[in-house]
């Protein structure tokens, strides 16, 4: 009869400690791919935004959505009553804290309460996160 191969306990720890080496240079990769993917997926709701709410100031006589609430914002950029409308589907989720809230003038950019502000004096629409993208 032939005997069985088994790894000694000194080819366990190489091939574990060679495990470990190899993944220590593999996990950044994935990191580093996730956050890109994040940051893509930010500057896709700020373009769509941005443009959207463009749009909405062109055919309302340069006036904005209602900012007296979050929902009356959603209702006006999400229903259809107008020629264009609606102007998006769904307000985007702001992928850096999940939040797909909007809130309007106040504190400035990453102050982590919504998803997104708009700054009615100045037009700009930002990143409400605290990441290290809240002002694009």
């Amino acid at each position: 009869m032939k005997e069985k191969s088994r790894l000694s306990y000194v080819e366990l720890v190489i091939v574990v400690i060679a495990l470990g080496v190899v993944s220590m240079q593999v996990v950044p990769k994935f990191t580093a791919a996730g956050e890109a993917a994040k940051t893509a997926e930010l500057i896709e709701g700020l373009q769509t935004m941005r443009t959207q709410l463009t749009l909405y100031r062109a055919e309302h006589k340069d006036a904005w959505p209602p900012t007296d609430s979050f929902e009356s914002f959603e209702a006006a950029m999400t229903s259809s009553e107008g020629r264009s409308e609606p102007y998006v589907s769904e307000i985007p989720t702001n992928p850096c804290n999940g939040l797909n809230t909007v809130r309007f003038d106040g504190e400035p950019a990453g102050a982590d309460k919504a998803g997104w502000r708009l700054d009615t004096g100045s037009g700009s629409f930002q990143a409400d996160n605290s990441h290290k993208y809240a002002v694009l």
